[in-house]
């Protein structure tokens, strides 16, 4: 089956009748979570399914999501990518049946209030009781309110549905409901222009109708198949045995086999039991390939087969390719696709499939080299010495074979890169110099990249890079693009270019290469000091770290660890990393510890725990004889690491200091040692401007404030900006070193301390959201001069105009003043503000809470100062970016989150201008769509009550939202109380006839529900 026709149904080719009583029942899809079609082949099962997607477009009561199962479906990761893509899901597959269904699960959730109905045709591929088998087994269980699955099978089901028909939750049309009755007989007739009584003898089988009306009344005698044949052309009749042989035929692959152009349609035009995609690619029914099974011999059909196959080869789709090979038994074909599909290192398809693969292959094909090769691949990402055994066997076997030796090569040398292995990789170079020498074309660029890898000076490296095959920016496969990427960035601090090797990488369909490729992606970005972009990258990669993944790639967890760190998030570092530490215990990779001991460095820095970050690194410094140069190609901040708190590793980089964006994190390392070790600020007073986002991107907050402080000391412009921008992790810092640092870097950071404001002691909390209320420490605040109304307004005002000019305020608040008058009141306004804010400031020390930089104004809002308002908006847009990222999970919990703020209008109590008004509506919109939205997951997810109570709410700050009526009317009908649904419809249809609006498609299918359940 192409994928052609994997994710839409059929066109049919002929016009059909309608079945209303198999339709209705399928059309209640949306109101079960299991439907069933199951009978033999040719009982229309395909096409009933189609007819009700049709009917479904035309007057929707839900959405549908169409998959055609294949072969390779039986296959965890082919079966899940193809129903994550029917459903919009783009994260890599879950390897765990389970988790696979609670990730679809939550993908149909996530489209709520939408009904989904998922349909799987052809499922009697999926075996029984194979992951993929308990994947739909899953499924079932974790379907969401509004999430319905339908599966077309021949007998049997590849799961148990009887407990969940005998509970009323699935419903199974079986091979009986599926046959024509006496009025669809009358009707199937009168649409073929044929007598009733032709069809008389056919036993409802709808294939038997169709041939009959098609071929006349011979089928009914066995002659059918004859008689209808009889009637086409030799020619023809070859032409449709080729595309019978292949499983279906576009237009390239019909052109391949029947050696001129061919015009697909018009060859089978007339012809019955055939399918097209949209796409163009044409399948004939199962029962021609019974009767056209004489019209080519063995010989032909191979060859057939192995035509089609080097297209679909070529295309990259090796599922079907294979398929269609081991279909053939072209033995050899399979051997040289194994070789393709595996040649660079980590396969081209997934492990299960490959091991699918294994199993097709007849004992003696096991035994060859290429047999040999797979059973390796299938072995390598869990048995590592197994799989080299295997290889070893392979390339014993096959002395003269360069592509199989060039494949068994590329995975040894993974093996031994893996282990770390320099003697065994040297071993293995002078090998695949040979297959270069003896013409192998892929050969010179892997050459190339290991000469890179064994590399011990830049310059060596950049002459092993320098070869044609790489410079030219030939395609690679996916494991060299991103080898090629990691040294260009990590030896040589070329960030620019591993960004666009890493991307080229990316760009392969070997997923199994995506989360490495996207974590040099991200260390690119980071290299460059572009955080804001590595930062909307890292929840891709936090998906890409399946533990499968991070046993063979450990420095995803130090990528992870770290930026996670940087960006102030620790308690996510901290769950990254108890994650991984048992993954990490049972790597084969031999630089897992020190993976580990860097994240685990990273993070105890970031919290000022620097004894235990030097402990960590220790480590790894006696584990390797004294050497932690090399750290750096597992991790850029191995470097400021090493260099800081291990001091004898530092003549490695002195001797042969880092090149490129390298050289940046080297400059900051050096001159924090020079602050540390001799007091010295003159390198750090030296740092380029355009180092500072670099070093931000890759120290660790503690150590950045300390450089920040240095750059201060030594008279830097810009620098007190700098440790402010760093917020209380700064301040904690400076007041360490205040007394620690050497004297000028003390007396330094004491005036930055009373510069920079302190972070108050009392933690305040502003709510706005209805009447004003201030807490301080969980008290009310009582101060009269909170009660003065421009008090309140200015207060009101800095909220929700982010750092406004005093002109700005004055024209707001004092229209009708001259601009000396509103400037005074302005003064006395903003000191009765600042001593409701922070009354026990002392009289010389700099405010904490409301700034004034030169002009404008600036209410801080941190950790010291919660508002009620900001946490509102942060919860709302937090939502959003989990709704976009497919989470609806965490999404829900922001709503709800966003819901318990919300107390009422802004500022309530308080009088205010257009400034006000506007903000107000702004929110109120902003308040209904997303009680709304959590309202619909909730109901879908079965909390029925939860989402009443947030359809009310919603509805009186709102009664003219008709998503909110919507969602009224829906758990009224979910609850079965039809009376109060009316009640609640009729209410949603008088306002939109008030306003003069007509309704929603989701408000007339509430409708259509309520009438057909009366």
């Amino acid at each position: 089956m192409s994928r052609a026709l994997r994710y839409t149904p059929p066109l049919a080719d002929r016009d059909l009748i309608t079945r209303p009583r198999l339709l209705d029942v399928l059309r209640s899809r949306f109101e079960r979570p299991l439907t069933a079609v199951v009978a033999p082949a040719g009982f229309g099962k395909t096409t009933l399914l189609g007819q009700a997607v049709s009917e479904n477009a035309l007057s929707p009561w839900g959405e549908d999501r169409w998959l055609t199962c294949q072969r390779d479906d039986t296959s965890l990761s082919f079966l899940v990518s193809g129903v994550s893509a029917a459903v919009g899901l783009s994260a890599p597959v879950p390897e765990d049946p389970r988790q696979a269904a609670v990730a679809v699960a939550e993908a149909l959730w996530n489209a709520a209030p939408r009904q989904v109905a998922l349909i799987l045709d052809d499922v009697h591929l999926v075996t029984p009781g194979s992951p993929a088998g308990r994947f739909l087994g899953h499924l079932v269980e974790e379907l969401p309110g509004n999430g319905h699955l339908v599966l077309a099978s021949r007998p049997p089901l590849p799961l148990s549905v009887a407990r969940l028909v005998a509970g009323g939750g699935a419903v199974v049309l079986g091979e009986e409901d599926l046959q024509f009755r006496d009025g669809e007989v009358a009707a199937f007739a009168e649409s073929r222009g044929v007598s009733p009584e032709l069809l008389s003898d056919v036993g409802g089988w709808p294939a038997l109708a169709e041939l009959t009306a098609t071929a006349g009344p011979f089928a009914v005698n066995g002659y059918v198949w004859e008689e209808l044949l009889a009637q086409v052309s030799p020619e023809r009749r070859h032409a449709l045995a080729l595309l019978v042989a292949v499983g279906g035929a576009d237009e390239e692959i019909a052109a391949a086999l029947l050696g001129r152009d061919v015009d697909l349609p018009s060859l089978l035009e007339g012809l019955p039991l055939l399918v097209r995609s949209r796409s163009g690619w044409w399948s004939l029914h199962g029962l021609w390939a019974a009767a056209l099974q004489h019209h080519l011999d063995s010989g032909q059909v191979a060859e057939a087969r192995r035509t089609a196959a080097g297209i679909l080869r070529g295309r990259g789709q090796y599922h079907e390719a294979m398929g269609l090979l081991l279909d053939a038994r072209a033995w050899d074909d399979v051997r040289r696709l194994v070789v393709e599909v595996c040649e660079c290192c980590t396969a081209l398809v997934p492990t299960d499939v490959l091991e699918a693969w294994l199993h097709r292959l007849p004992r003696d094909v096991q035994q060859t080299p290429e047999g040999l090769l797979l059973a390796a691949m299938v072995a390598e990402p869990t048995s590592p010495d197994a799989a080299e055994g295997l290889l070893v066997q392979a390339l014993a076997a096959a002395p003269g074979a360069l592509g199989v030796r060039y494949a068994c090569l590329n995975a040894l040398v993974q093996l031994a890169f893996w282990r770390n292995d320099r003697r065994r990789m040297e071993d293995l170079l002078q090998e695949l110099e040979d297959l270069a020498r003896a013409g192998h074309q892929g050969a010179p660029a892997f050459v190339a990249l290991v000469r890179g890898v064994l590399a011990r000076s830049t310059d060596d490296l950049r002459s092993a890079l320098a070869v044609p095959g790489l410079v030219s920016g030939a395609s690679l496969n996916p494991v060299q693009d991103w080898l090629h990427a990691q040294l260009v960035l990590l030896r040589l601090g070329d960030a620019a270019t591993g960004e666009v090797l890493a991307r080229r990488s990316l760009s392969h369909a070997a997923t199994t290469m995506h989360g490495v490729a996207r974590c040099l992606l991200l260390e690119s970005f980071r290299l460059r000091g572009r955080v804001e972009e590595a930062e909307r990258l890292l929840p891709y990669l936090l998906t890409d770290m399946a533990p499968a993944k991070v046993l063979t790639s450990p420095e995803l967890v130090v990528c992870a660890v770290s930026l996670l760190d940087v960006l102030g998030r620790q308690d996510e570092a901290d769950a990254v990393l108890r994650a991984s530490r048992s993954v990490l215990g049972a790597s084969p990779v031999a630089w897992a510890p020190l993976a580990w001991a860097l994240a685990e460095a990273f993070h105890a820095l970031s919290a000022r725990d620097e004894e235990r970050a030097a402990a960590a690194l220790r480590s790894i410094v006696a584990r390797n004889g004294g050497r932690g140069s090399a750290a750096v190609r597992v991790s850029p901040v191995a470097l400021p690491l090493f260099y800081v708190l291990v001091p004898e590793v530092r003549d490695r980089w002195d001797a042969d200091p880092p090149p490129g964006s390298l050289a940046d994190v080297y400059a900051g390392a050096r001159a924090l040692v020079e602050l540390r070790e001799r007091g010295s600020t003159r390198a750090a007073g030296a740092i380029p401007a355009t180092t500072w986002p670099v070093l931000r991107a890759l120290l660790p907050v503690p150590w950045v404030s300390e450089l920040a402080l240095g750059m201060a000391a030594a008279g830097r412009a810009g620098a007190r900006a700098l440790v402010e921008d760093l917020g209380p992790a700064a301040r904690a810092t400076l007041r360490t070193l205040a007394t620690t640092a050497p004297p000028a870097l003390a007396v330094t950071a004491r005036s930055l301390l009373r510069a920079i404001p302190a972070v108050p002691t009392a933690r305040l909390h502003l709510r706005v959201l209805g009447p004003l209320e201030l807490r301080r420490d969980g008290v009310v605040v009582t101060a009269p001069e909170l009660r003065r109304e421009r008090v309140r307004q200015l207060l009101g005002y800095l909220v929700v105009h982010d750092r406004p000019t005093r002109s700005a305020i004055t024209s707001e608040l004092w229209p009708d003043l001259d601009d000396a008058a509103a400037g005074r009141n302005l003064r006395v306004t903003l000191a009765y503000l600042q001593n409701v804010l922070e009354p026990d400031r002392g009289e010389l020390d700099p405010p904490y809470f409301v700034r004034s930089a030169g002009p404008v104004l600036h209410l801080v809002a941190d950790g010291a100062l919660e508002i009620d308002v900001l946490q509102f908006e942060h919860a709302l847009d937090e939502a959003a970016r989990l709704e976009r990222q497919g989470a609806p999970s965490a999404a829900l919990s922001a709503h709800r989150r966003a819901a318990a703020l919300w107390g009422g209008d802004l500022l309530a109590d308080v009088a205010g201008g257009s400034w006000l008004d506007w903000e107000r509506d702004r929110l109120r919109s902003r308040f209904v769509a997303s009680a709304v939205r959590a309202g619909d997951l909730l109901l879908a997810r079965g909390d029925a009550e939860a989402a009443r109570s947030l359809a009310e709410r919603a509805l009186r700050v709102d009664d003219c939202s008709e998503t909110a009526h919507q969602l009224l009317v829906a758990v009224h009908l979910a609850d079965d109380d039809l009376v109060d649904a009316h009640r609640a419809l009729r209410r949603c249809q008088h306002m939109l006839s008030e306003l003069g609006v007509p309704p929603q498609p989701r408000t007339r299918s509430l409708a259509q529900q309520l009438a057909a359940r009366r």
